[in-house]
């Protein structure tokens, strides 16, 4: 069972992007509490804070005791941000209250482990084609990673979502015949061979001759250019 952290909040009056600017000038995100029903408050939270969270294995999944000053305290997970492209600088998050004993549903990463053996004795690659599943599960049951072995995967094999081991817990709502992992041949060698030999017989064939005039054809006299 997860651990639950609290943070704190501060309730915002002002709306619209100069005062979303002056939130992010003072050190603090705006976002909005939402959900359960209950009316949407506007509210900033501690950027170095709430980043750290969101950049940590399990943070947009983490179960958190919000604590809005002077307003309500609410069970709630991050539901959705915005990053600044260039910067990577938070700019907005959505927090969403959950009820403990309803459950939710969120993207779960997938880890491989170990190395397999068309990687380690055939020179196969590693690709991950799918890097997180859909999870339904209570909201302290959800995972921080779901742990998938690969060591057995020749070049050519795959691991599925229906691959992935049940677990009581929580439920993958992902479709279970979409790829994972898969071991893929190293790619091909460039030849060159037939692009030299190209180059041989051009360099060996005889330069054209000039054209010559057709019979019957003659310059014509004081022709003017």
């Amino acid at each position: 069972m997860q651990q639950q952290l609290e943070i704190a909040a501060s309730p915002r009056d002002e709306r619209g992007k100069n005062s979303a600017r002056r939130t992010r000038a003072a050190g603090r995100v705006p976002g909005v509490l939402y959900g359960l029903e209950k009316d949407p408050v506007a509210i900033s939270l501690d950027t170095k804070t709430i980043t750290k969270l969101l950049a940590s294995p399990s943070g947009h999944n983490q179960v958190l005791s919000l604590k809005v000053d002077g307003g309500e305290t609410a069970a709630a997970m991050a539901a959705d941000w915005q990053v600044e492209p260039v910067r990577g600088k938070l700019l907005h998050v959505d927090m969403k209250r959950v009820d403990l004993t309803r459950t939710v549903t969120v993207n779960v990463r997938v880890a491989t482990v170990g190395v397999s053996t068309g990687v380690k004795e055939h020179g196969g690659h590693e690709e991950m084609v799918t890097r997180e599943v859909e999870v339904e599960c209570l909201p302290y049951d959800v995972p921080e990673k779901i742990e998938i072995d690969i060591s057995p995967l020749m070049i050519g094999q795959a691991v599925h979502v229906g691959d992935l081991p049940v677990n009581e817990k929580y439920r993958i709502l992902t479709n279970a015949h979409q790829v994972l992992v898969h071991i893929v041949s190293p790619k091909a060698e460039v030849e060159v061979a037939p692009v030299e030999e190209a180059a041989v017989v051009a360099e060996a064939a005889p330069a054209a001759e000039p054209a010559k005039a057709e019979k019957g054809g003659k310059p014509e006299k004081g022709g003017k250019n």
